[in-house]
């Protein structure tokens, strides 16, 4: 669904380079984690797939190229990111989700259509009380969600969502794990995020990222068989615990980790087959105790 060739990002002013030779393939209609530490270069990737920095190399989207798609994709791709909202906090939530709807709208007045459509995600979204106030007057929990209902009111077929998780209280992260595995059966998300429990409740795929370079593609499976890859990235070790009937990835306290490497030893002991000691005879002479 998306791709990308020998994707390189460097920040001119700065000289930085954010992305380097990146080259993924993340599937469609399915949930996919960027993971990271601070500044591996995941929301760099995120706005490079959605068109809004400049970046060498290829990006494809649906087997096309992302450059020569770019006016399709302002109506199939949405990108949100909390930070992009900052310019917006005068402005009500009605009017924003409104606005989100223009590169579908059918002409340059609003019609009924597009008000349907906003109150429909608003109630999808649980924030219909909020549409008259201005976003400045939201908390950031309230705010996130209305970033989520901008992106979602012009009904895109790709879903690029950065760290969609903050500022949620613990049953709004758990409501949106399950909202955005409910839509990926039509929709295809890529999300970023800093909480390895969150992302492996909520993903299918993941992409781990390590100073802008890819050091892991692979299925929710493959990773948690494979959370040494975790462990040298974030500098932190980490274990993959059953939660209910679903393994997620935690992250571990140095003392703790020491705690989990011995109870796992002394698994590993006890499922060793115990070997009998055997009573045979033998035979010595005395040279071979001198």
């Amino acid at each position: 669904m998306i791709s990308t060739k020998n994707l390189t990002v460097t920040y001119k002013r700065s000289g930085v380079v954010a992305l380097r030779d990146v080259n993924i393939a993340i599937p469609g209609n399915t949930v996919t984690c960027i993971l990271g530490p601070n500044a591996s270069g995941k929301t760099t990737l995120l706005k490079a797939i959605a068109q809004i920095l400049d970046y060498n190399g290829v990006v494809e989207v649906t087997g096309k190229d992302a450059k020569s798609i770019i006016k399709e994709l302002r109506r199939t791709l949405s990108y949100s990111s909390i930070l992009e909202e900052r310019d917006l906090l005068g402005v009500t939530v009605f009017d924003v989700l409104l606005y989100s709807r223009y590169p579908v709208s059918r002409g340059f007045f609003t019609s009924e259509e597009d008000t349907s459509k906003t109150r429909e995600v608003a109630v999808k979204l649980g924030i219909e009380g909020l549409l008259s106030r201005k976003l400045s007057e939201l908390s950031a929990g309230e705010l996130q969600r209305v970033v989520l209902a901008a992106a979602l009111v012009k009904e895109p077929r790709i879903l690029l969502l950065d760290e969609p998780d903050s500022h949620l209280d613990v049953y709004s992260k758990i409501w949106l794990s399950g909202f955005l595995r409910e839509i990926s059966s039509s929709v295809t998300v890529v999300l970023s995020t800093h909480d390895p429990l969150f992302a492996s409740l909520t993903c299918e795929y993941f992409v781990v990222l390590s100073r802008g370079r890819v050091v892991f593609t692979g299925s929710r499976r493959e990773l948690l068989e494979n959370t040494c890859v975790l462990g040298e990235v974030y500098g932190v070790p980490f274990t993959s615990t059953l939660l209910g009937d679903l393994h997620v990835l935690i992250p571990l306290h140095p003392r703790f980790a020491k705690t989990t490497q011995r109870e796992e030893e002394n698994r590993v002991v006890e499922k060793s087959p115990v070997i009998p000691p055997t009573h045979e005879k033998t035979t010595s002479s005395r040279e071979d105790f001198t």
